[in-house]
């Protein structure tokens, strides 16, 4: 049975902040009421690209749509990056949103922040925990060879340069839709993050394409999929992942590719309320 989603004023939103393992400092922006749910957003993006979906669930939940770090408030961190930093940052938003609401708080994560996500939830389990297209590299590498040339246009300082040639080349938007990027408020935000793809992308090679792995996580799942998504890397990784992760819920996401959080959040937030309210 789908679930209509009520009507509601919005939420307040309270800004707040932890500290990871290693000292970083991680921001978050905290909104609802209820069980608490800790959102992780992907490459080029901050916790924005998640509110759209925690408003409409903020009736319901304690909705936490954390900074990764390197973004907004959040620290960059001390040292060479790793994404065990990464999950570090995650179980430390887990454990204050437990504090702050007494009660286990459930996972949800977009692209990259799916797989950061996915490796939190391997470490330590968590109620429920929704994935939305974790770029893994089970149907080839998501950089290889197209990472040397972004690597170059950074250096060089041609961030735009980069941006066309990554955004075509990793999550393959079509040129029409970068065009349109090129022009909209986004792009700026885009063009401060877009040195952090790099070991983002390095990251998402650097990981096995073998997912045998993921046969133990212990929590009930959800796996997000947009029918408009790219096969390579977005499908072809969800499709492997939903093959071992043991009594996963898959969930197409019609007319929807890989950003539906903001171009249909209504429908993102319906499987996820449905999902975690079971």
């Amino acid at each position: 049975m789908t679930t209509k989603l009520p009507e509601h004023a919005p939420a307040a939103v309270a800004e707040g902040s932890v500290h990871s393992a290693d000292g970083t400092r991680i921001a978050f922006r905290r909104l609802g009421h209820g069980p608490a749910v800790v959102f992780v957003h992907g490459s080029v993006s901050t916790h924005t690209d998640w509110m759209p979906v925690a408003r409409l669930l903020a009736d319901r939940f304690t909705c936490y749509a954390m900074d990764r770090r390197g973004r907004a408030k959040s620290g960059e961190g001390i040292g060479p990056y790793s994404i065990e930093r990464e999950y570090e940052d995650i179980a430390a938003v887990l454990a204050t949103a437990k504090t702050e609401t007494g009660s286990d708080a459930m996972l949800a994560g977009h692209s990259y922040g799916a797989i950061c996500a996915l490796g939190t939830a391997m470490r330590q389990p968590v109620p429920r925990l929704v994935l939305y297209e974790p770029p893994l590299p089970a149907g080839g590498l998501i950089a290889g060879e197209n990472l040397a040339p972004y690597v170059r246009a950074i250096a060089e300082g041609d961030v735009d340069k980069a941006l066309d040639l990554g955004l075509a080349a990793f999550p393959h938007m079509p040129s029409a839709t970068i065009a349109a990027l090129r022009t909209s408020k986004a792009w700026p935000r885009l063009r401060v993050l877009a040195k952090s793809w790099i070991r983002e992308l390095e990251a998402m090679d650097a990981q096995s394409p073998d997912l045998t792995r993921f046969r133990t996580l212990s929590c009930p799942s959800m796996l997000l999929m947009g029918s408009l998504s790219p096969e390579h890397p977005m499908l072809d990784a969800a499709r492997a992942l939903a093959e071992v992760l043991p009594g996963v819920r898959v969930e197409w996401l019609s007319g929807q590719g890989h950003g539906a959080m903001r171009a249909a959040p209504e429908m993102v937030a319906r499987l996820i309320r449905d999902f975690l309210a079971e």
